[in-house]
């Protein structure tokens, strides 16, 4: 709720015009009288007395409230605000504008409404935010004036309400992630602690060994008490690596690398977090907002992921090779890495190598910076890097601008919605369930 106390309200003259006319009559009036100066002085200062008792009812009787109808929403969405106008004076509003000043990209509400003496005017204002990101709605000042536009009464509202746009998850054709594999038959010795559908071979019972474990037939066959040993199991954990490094992103607006990268990595945080196999996910990204967010399961982690993927900007200074170096001891060992960048550069391989030993599963989405505009790099450093990867064992993707993202299902969602009652005008709260 708006603090009335803090807005600004100012009056002022819209030209100087009308009061050096009143001077001059009064002036003419006293050089030469006359009738006619004095009827179209009577008739100006009439005229003036009206405008300005109007104006200072503008002013003090009348008052603006605009809430906004939840405080996020999904990029493609719909924002939705209520915006009442109330006048309590005698006299009517014959118009009032609407001077938004919010900063969410082709959002828009100005407006110009009307309202009558002791009367109450509701509307909405809507606009579809495109972008994801953290943007302000307000400031905003709503500006009227007299009849006759002798004096502009305008009405500053300094009040703002930060709105978070997530990234809308999209369908991601013709990707396929590997697992990552813990300590397995071949690679390693080293067991599980607990029981898993993979055997690994058998030995010798030891004492503290479940009974459950012993292999019977082996027992038979060596004449002593032989127990089952077991493979860990390929992990389900994905860790999403997101490269926003300033120099190596290319395009603008909407059709930039950098929300490309963003797209991407809520689309497999949504595809992995709620369909399929529902493996846990994590991220790791660089940028103005660096984030590090541990591998969980649920709705809520998805969440978790949306929002740094809501606030993330690029910035200098953290290369992909520098990130891996940095993060990749605590990355862990059997897991999916999904590297999401548009770097040319091949000295982010080399990081990825001893993560591979430790049984991780790397993956990279490659953003074709050449086929951006603007773009960034070249082609022929673009073909090596992946050939290195090819060589490595290590899929990659490519991404090019114009890929057709194609929205997941919509999510569903309860907010609370301000609805006008027809006839009374009356303002009330109700729960509704929508899918964005």
């Amino acid at each position: 709720m708006e603090d009335a106390v803090d807005v600004t309200r100012s009056l002022r003259p819209t030209s100087w015009l009308p009061f050096m006319a009143w001077g001059l009559l009064v002036l003419m009036q006293l050089i030469s009288p006359d009738k006619v100066w004095s009827w179209l002085l009577v008739g100006l200062s009439v005229l003036l007395a009206v405008s300005v008792y109007w104006a200072i009812m503008l002013r003090d009787h009348i008052n603006a409230e605009r809430r906004v109808e939840g405080t996020w929403v999904v990029a493609g969405d719909e924002i939705r605000e209520l915006f009442r106008l109330t006048n309590d004076g005698a006299l009517p509003v014959l118009w009032a504008r609407i001077e938004d000043q919010s900063a969410v990209p082709g959002y828009r509400v100005d407006r110009v409404e009307t309202v009558g003496p002791h009367s109450v005017r509701s509307w909405t204002g809507s606009g579809v935010c495109q972008r994801r990101g953290v943007f302000r709605l307000g400031p905003w000042n709503l500006v009227t004036a007299d009849p006759l536009g002798l004096f502009e009464v305008r009405h500053h509202y300094p009040f703002t309400t930060t709105i978070m746009v997530y990234p809308r998850a999209s369908f991601l054709p013709n990707i396929e992630l590997p697992r990552g594999r813990a300590a397995g038959r071949a690679a390693s010795s080293e067991r599980a602690a607990m029981e898993t559908i993979l055997v690994g071979g058998v030995r010798e019972y030891a004492p503290g060994d479940s009974l459950r474990r012993v292999h019977w037939h082996a027992s038979a066959h060596h004449d002593r008490l032989m127990v089952r040993e077991f493979d860990r199991e390929p992990s389900g954990d994905v860790w999403l690596v997101v490269d926003l490094e300033d120099a190596v992103q290319a395009g603008k607006g909407a059709e930039a690398t950098q929300e490309y990268s963003v797209v991407v990595a809520a689309s497999l945080a949504s595809l992995f977090t709620k369909h399929g196999e529902r493996r846990a996910v994590g991220l790791l990204m660089s940028g103005r907002t660096p984030a590090y967010v541990p591998p969980a399961r649920g709705q809520a982690q998805l969440w978790r992921i949306l929002r740094s993927l809501a606030e993330a900007e690029p910035a200098p200074g953290v290369s992909l090779r520098s990130l891996l170096e940095q993060a990749g001891p605590s990355l862990g060992s059997g897991r999916t890495l999904v590297l999401i960048t548009p770097s040319q550069s091949a000295d982010w391989v080399a990081p990825l190598l001893p993560l591979v030993s430790r049984g991780n599963a790397p993956t990279a989405v490659l953003l074709d910076a050449t086929s951006f505009d603007p773009p960034a790099g070249n082609e022929n450093a673009f073909v090596g890097l992946r050939g290195l990867l090819s060589q490595q064992r290590i899929p990659s993707y490519v991404v090019a601008q114009g890929f057709p993202f194609r929205p997941m299902e919509r999510i569903r969602r309860q907010r609370e919605e301000l609805k006008i009652l027809p006839g009374t005008g009356r303002v009330i709260r109700v729960e509704v369930e929508e899918e964005v």
